[in-house]
């Protein structure tokens, strides 16, 4: 009889031991992939939190701080699956998904990531401890299709250089915000008066800056050049602001020196940073320096890749600008300003829509993130 109770002790104290190996197992999993969340996201969530009380249930906080499209309950997995809508990463879901259990006073118990699952285009298995002490035992997919609404942002600029009646009446047919990228100098009065007719933009200055393809027929642009002095250079912006006193940035022309060299984006930024303007480098410079340059200053500084004749169709680039927004979360489209290529981007806001990206101007843009 002793026997007997010392071998049921026994079977007793390995099936505690057991459990608690494999929670504590699921534990090394979730604090596993809550730590490549937080590398990956940036995000780092306190040690411990204060439990919130709230009259919503926990299963259903969370369903509406995820925002989750369906529920359904998979007897073959014996999961309940949440399917969310496109254009976050299942990173992000998963981090926000972490930082409301902890809120609410849940644990979880394991997250992991799944790759191999061919119904969803991103996925993870989730299993939780609500703070009545109930289990959840959840699978997060993103949909492949669905996507949410002003989940990334887009703008659309184009170079301008020449405005006929036709193309300001393209523009003003154009059913979102965009810009103008506009040379302050070099063009007859005309084509700035005809600025004032088009509806829905913002203004860019595109001014021309050091490259090795600017010649004498460039001097009527007055390039900003390493030779001038800091002077010279505020100058040179102050007068470009007085010829279009609304514009919001500077954008490069030509400059694919210009980025490369401290000093004179250093003089370039200072009377950029004066008058409230931001930075946006088109030269496609490799070796550009804007962004560690920019650190100096209070501005907005940022990298963008205007269309190339030699690399794509407008067809092809158009489309790449599109699938960019929701991967990435935010995309820039630069096209020469021409009729052909506005005739090109017509339906575009109905296709950004449909991906759940939202058309703003580059100000809007820059400023969200």
């Amino acid at each position: 009889m002793i026997k007997l109770k010392h071998i049921v002790a026994l079977f007793l104290a390995s099936g505690i031991f057991a459990g608690l190996a494999f929670f504590l197992n699921n534990q090394d999993k979730a604090h596993h992939i809550l730590e490549k969340i937080e590398e990956t996201t940036g995000m780092h969530s306190p040690e411990s939190a204060p439990v919130e009380n709230d009259t919503i249930p926990f299963e259903k906080g969370l369903q509406d701080e995820l925002k989750i499209i369906s529920s359904t309950y998979s007897k073959r997995s014996k999961r309940t699956i949440w399917t969310l809508a496109r254009g976050k990463t299942i990173v992000v879901y998963l981090m926000q998904a972490q930082k409301f259990i902890q809120k609410r006073g849940g644990t979880v118990l394991l997250m992991e990531e799944l790759n191999d699952n061919p119904n969803s285009y991103q996925s993870a298995k989730v299993d939780i401890l609500t703070p009545k002490g109930d289990s959840l035992q959840l699978t997060l997919q993103v949909s492949d299709n669905i996507f949410m609404k002003n989940a990334s942002l887009m703008s659309i600029a184009f170079q301008t250089t020449n405005l006929s009646h036709e193309i300001i009446e393209k523009l003003n047919h154009l059913d979102f915000p965009f810009d103008l990228l506009v040379p302050p100098f070099g063009l007859n009065d005309d084509f700035y008066k005809d600025l004032n007719k088009i509806n829905n933009k913002e203004i860019v200055l595109w001014l021309a800056m050091e490259s090795t393809k600017l010649n004498k027929v460039h001097n009527k642009l007055r390039p900003l050049r390493i030779h001038h002095t800091e002077e010279q250079i505020e100058e040179n912006i102050n007068d470009a602001k007085d010829v279009l006193p609304n514009a919001a940035g500077i954008a490069t022309r030509y400059g694919e020196q210009a980025v490369k060299h401290k000093q004179l984006l250093q003089a370039i930024l200072k009377p950029t940073e004066k008058k409230n303007m931001w930075f946006l480098d088109l030269s496609m410079e490799e070796r550009t320096v804007v962004p560690q340059t920019c650190k100096d200053f209070d501005i907005i500084c940022k990298i963008a890749f205007p269309y190339n004749p030699d690399n794509s169709s407008v067809e092809d680039y158009v489309h790449q600008k599109l699938r960019e927004a929701p991967k990435s979360g935010t995309s820039i489209m630069i096209l020469p300003l021409t009729e052909q290529n506005l005739s090109k981007i017509e339906d575009i806001a109905k296709k950004a829509a449909k991906q759940g990206t939202t058309l703003v101007d580059l100000s809007t843009l820059f400023n969200s993130k």
